[in-house]
């Protein structure tokens, strides 16, 4: 019995969905290996459905694997919310396209997740369970899996019902219990165990029911007519270049302004390098859009084009040193750390459009280098570890000193737990005093302890699914460490009431 290729690659699909329900979907802990593995996976499988593989295609894979295989290293939140929008956003545009020419259809591309998931409601599948030509024999065989097939979506339906049957009525539970026992099957606990399988289950269902649609719309052959977004802006980029030239005349003012002209104006200095460095970036973000849209080709939009670029470059040079001015001051922060990326991402994508002005590139041209730009953005905040940065570099800090409360709050990324549960309490040689007590309590002693023991909990009972390795050598460092008479010594008394009579 031969599957046909349709039937081969169908085979690969229901093979991928199972993987991902298996490996990524746990109830413990985030699964950082399993999705790891899971997204490799189905990239892998993604680009052996494509006919057409490109070198577009293939350093688009290349991106989307080392964007996967960052879930295994890096435990901090929005690093990997980061990742996930950007596998998400990037894998639809690898599905979609095929060639340059594909990314002439500005909105199909702008938009690639929402244009892959409409595409496929409409695309029918060509991918299913089919064989070639079967003798009798192989007829039997295809007979057999069918059946097997069967047996497996019954079983499935029944471990979905038979719980919640069970759970509504008392002496159907008891029959359902008496027929188990029978079957030496009576320590199957109708709980926990098994709503995990069940809902592993309905993601490989979806699973394989969804993506042999995208695998169809992957290689359609139907060419869409290109949308087209531009416009002639310009008269607004007159507008935003006057208005901007304003601003530049009174932000320099403003520079120079002193400590008490800030407070006179109604700012702090931390109000103002916040504010600053937002509102430049936003700001920054418009005009590349107002550049983007552009599609007049007449000599004084050509101009108005690179004061616009040159404009822009000056702002974000602006946000840099809002955010450099309040790094000086305040130490290092997730925030600032993140300013400095978004600032650095947008000079680059101005880099790339006067690059583009310049060369008299087209503009989808420029659209495949700000993507790619962008990734190796994302893959650079992978491998620079912003919470390694803060506390080995330089600490954030309040008008008392070190701010130990922030530093409690950061991620196993920092390797970093028990060196700061040193210094919060003192080494822990000595009775605490109340104060001590107190001032623990305030620098996030509470916090750390929690998460030491997160570690440990995890790491003493693992499941390889939810390895992290930053987490692992976190946790290599403070596996010895006993929180309970940490708790107990730094535990802070209720003050007595004392009412009066």
């Amino acid at each position: 019995m031969k599957l046909t290729q349709n039937g081969t690659v169908f085979a690969r699909i229901l093979l991928a969905s199972a993987i991902f329900s298996i490996l990524s979907i746990t109830f413990g802990f985030f699964p950082f290996l399993g999705l790891s593995i899971s997204l490799i996976f189905l990239i892998v499988l993604a680009y052996s459905i494509k006919t057409n593989k490109t070198p577009l295609t293939k350093a688009l894979a290349v991106l989307l694997l080392l964007l996967s295989v960052s879930f295994t290293i890096r435990s901090e939140p929005s690093v990997l919310f980061l990742n996930l929008i950007a596998i998400c956003y990037l894998g639809s545009i690898f599905l979609i396209t095929n060639t340059k020419d594909d990314f002439k259809d500005t909105l199909a591309v702008l938009f690639a997740p929402l244009t892959l998931v409409l595409g496929s409601l409409i695309t029918p599948s060509d991918y299913r369970l089919e064989f070639e030509k079967p003798s009798s024999k192989e007829a039997r065989q295809k007979s057999l899996v069918n059946s097997t097939l069967i047996g497996v979506t019954t079983i499935v339906i029944l471990a979905i019902i038979l719980p919640l049957l069970a759970s509504a009525n008392p002496l159907f539970k008891k029959i359902l219990t008496d027929i188990l026992t029978i079957f030496g099957l009576a320590d199957v606990k109708l709980g926990e165990a098994v709503f995990q399988w069940i809902m592993r289950a309905v993601f490989f269902v979806l699973l394989a029911l969804v993506i042999p649609r995208i695998a169809s719309l992957t290689n359609n052959k139907t060419h869409r007519q290109a949308a087209n977004l531009g416009l002639n802006m310009a008269f607004p980029k007159i507008v935003v270049a006057v208005v901007l030239a304003v601003f530049f005349v009174t932000q320099l003012k403003l520079y120079f302004a002193s400590a008490n002209a800030l407070t006179n104006l109604g700012y702090t200095y931390s109000r103002y390098t916040n504010e600053v460095f937002a509102q430049l970036s936003a700001v920054a973000a418009v005009v590349l859009a107002v550049l983007y849209l552009e599609t007049g080709k007449t000599r004084n939009n050509k101009i108005l084009s690179l004061v616009l670029s040159i404009e822009g470059v000056f702002l974000t040079f602006m946000a840099f040193k809002s955010d450099f001015d309040y790094i000086e001051a305040w130490g290092l922060t997730y925030k600032r750390l993140y300013g400095l990326f978004v600032a650095t991402w947008i000079l680059g994508i101005f880099i790339l459009y006067m690059h583009k002005f310049i060369k008299k590139r087209a503009r989808y041209i420029f659209f495949i280098q700000s993507l790619f730009f962008t990734g190796t953005m994302l893959i650079l905040v992978n491998l620079v570890n912003f919470d390694y940065l803060i506390y080995h570099m330089r600490k954030p800090s309040t008008g008392q000193g070190v701010d130990y409360e922030y530093l409690s709050r950061l991620n196993p990324d920092s390797l970093a737990y028990k060196e700061l549960l040193m210094k919060i309490t003192y080494n822990n040689t000595t009775t605490p005093t109340p104060q001590e007590k107190q001032l623990a309590s305030d620098n996030g002693l509470n916090v750390l302890l929690y998460k030491i023991e997160r570690l440990q909990e995890k790491y003493q009972s693992l499941d390889i699914r939810e390895f992290n390795l930053l987490e692992y050598l976190q946790y290599e460092q403070i596996k010895e460490i006993n929180t309970v008479p940490i708790r107990a010594n730094y535990k802070i008394s209720p003050t007595p009431f004392r009412g009066s009579l």
